[in-house]
Order: C-alpha cells, then sequence, then structure tokens
C-alpha cells in the first residue's frame, strides 16, 4: 500500500543523504544523483551521468531558444548541462533551499547563472503562468509525488501546445507483488522517501487522462543496470562506514536507511519487480 511523504521528509532525505552522494556519486563535481546511462561509450559513473543528459535531451529535442523545466533539479547537474549543451534556458525548482543554493553555486561556476533560475517550488503545485515551458524535465523525481495525477496535470498546464514531458525513473513492473515476499519495493521506497513505485501502464494511462496527445516509452533498465549494481557493491563497506560513525553521532536514520536501500533496489530489480524507461508525453 502507498504510504504518503511529507515534503520535510524529502527534504531530509537528501539533505542528510547528501554526503552519501558525495562519497559514492561525487556530487560536487559531477553535480548529479541518478543512475546514468551505460553504453558502448560509456567507461565511468562520470560518463553516464552526462550521457544521461545527453540522451533525454535528444529524446525531448531541446533546443536553444526552448525554456525547460528542470522539476526536481537536485544541485543543478541537468540545467547546468542544458544550459552549456543547448543554449536554452532553464528554470530548476526543488524543494531543498539547500539545494537551490547549490545549484546557484553550480551555474555560476559553469557560468551559465544568465541563463539559470532556481527556486524552491512543489513541481505538483507551481506558481507558473499556463503555457510557459517548451519541456518539463524530470529525472528520477517524479517517483517522490504523492499524487502522480496532480503532477501530469500540472505539467501539462505550464507545458506549451506541442510541449514535451520527458520523464527517466523508476516504474514497478506487472509483476505480481505479493511474489516480493522480502517486500524488496516498499522497503527500498521507505528508504528514499517515495511513497510507492506507479507503474507504467498506470502512469500513461494519467497522462493521457491529463490531456497529452502521444505518450511513448524506452526500456532502458540494461543501460542503467551498471549503476545499480555498483550500489549493490556498496552496502558492506556502507555498512561498516556507517557503524563506525554512529560511534561519534555523525550518521542518522535516513543514512543508515540509504545504505540499506543499495540492497534493495538491487533485489528488487533482479528479481524483475522494477524497470527503468524514459516516457516522453506531448501536449
Amino acid at each position: 500500500m502507498p504510504t504518503a511523504v511529507t515534503d520535510q521528509q524529502i527534504i531530509d532525505y537528501y539533505e542528510k543523504s547528501y554526503d552519501d552522494y558525495q562519497i559514492v556519486w561525487h556530487v560536487n563535481s559531477r553535480m548529479s544523483m541518478h543512475y546514468g546511462y551505460w553504453d558502448e561509450t560509456t567507461h565511468s559513473l562520470k560518463d553516464a551521468l552526462i550521457n544521461m543528459n545527453r540522451r533525454l535531451a535528444a529524446v525531448a529535442g531541446i533546443r536553444s531558444h526552448h525554456h525547460v523545466l528542470d522539476a526536481g533539479c537536485g544541485v543543478g547537474g541537468s540545467s547546468v548541462y542544458l544550459a552549456k549543451e543547448t543554449g536554452c534556458r532553464v528554470t530548476g525548482i526543488t524543494l531543498s533551499q539547500v539545494q537551490v543554493a547549490k545549484a546557484k553555486e553550480n551555474a555560476a561556476k559553469h557560468s551559465v547563472s544568465d541563463q539559470t533560475d532556481f527556486r524552491v517550488v512543489n513541481f505538483t503545485a507551481t506558481p507558473f503562468d499556463d503555457q510557459s515551458f517548451d519541456v518539463v524535465w524530470c529525472i528520477e523525481s517524479v517517483c517522490h509525488a504523492n499524487d502522480k495525477a496532480a503532477f501530469l496535470r500540472e505539467a501539462f498546464r505550464i507545458l506549451k501546445k506541442g510541449g514535451t514531458l520527458i520523464v527517466a525513473d523508476f516504474f514497478r513492473t506487472e509483476k505480481d507483488p505479493a511474489l516480493d515476499t522480502h517486500h524488496w519495493m516498499d522497503r527500498w521506497a521507505k528508504t528514499w522517501a517515495i511513497p510507492a513505485f506507479e507503474k507504467l501502464s498506470g502512469f500513461e494511462s494519467k497522462a493521457i487522462q491529463s490531456g497529452f496527445s502521444t505518450v511513448d516509452n524506452m526500456d532502458i533498465t540494461k543501460p542503467i543496470f551498471p549503476t545499480a549494481k555498483r550500489l549493490y557493491y556498496c552496502l558492506i563497506p556502507g555498512i561498516i562506514c556507517d557503524r563506525f560513525l554512529r560511534l561519534f553521532g555523525m550518521r542518522t536514520n535516513w543514512n543508515m536507511g540509504n545504505v540499506w536501500s543499495t540492497l534493495y533496489q538491487y533485489r528488487s530489480l533482479v528479481e524483475g519487480f522494477w524497470d527503468y524507461r524514459i516516457v516522453k508525453a506531448v501536449k
């Protein structure tokens, strides 16, 4: 059963887990927290993170005259990439004031402050006018929405006619959840402040009901699998590190949950309970 999460829980997860992301993802320099996209040109996680931005930008067809909403922008990695590589204008929104500050620092560091704007905004209820954006961009952020339909309705409202919603995220498969006897999916969701993972079929149906004219998807589970496996390899070192740092009061329950999530996400993936999709919906 879905368990509602509060905005504060999502904020706490990302802010209290920031050091974990720095250790494993080098988020200060790479500016990203997602799984990336591995192919024959990818030799490192850094390459994979850039490759995901490149792939999504191509699928969304982003051009220099576009205004993009980065919904769930984190520390601004995708926003900075899009501004630098396509010349577009980007507005990034997140629930975390800490992330907004880091995103602004990253934009300044990469000389794209004049093309970017970052704000604390909930992406299910934004202050933007109707038809404000050419593209709404979401990497591993929609999963945090309690009401996915509310997000889709808001994305539809703020997109221009012919605009594109591009989502890269985790989706529950059609496999019977009763077979998940270890409750991998529910345990993973809880550790990452996710209310519930949506089925692709349900998400696409809600997108159509929200008014989108076409909805397509691409299964990229194989290209994200190396990251899922790398996370799994972090389990034992993570447990050791977590227990040591707890002796000095330097860890929280969010940190501990984040360590164990490396097991939950991997086991649920190899047992076929979720896959990773790019969803493109056109208004």
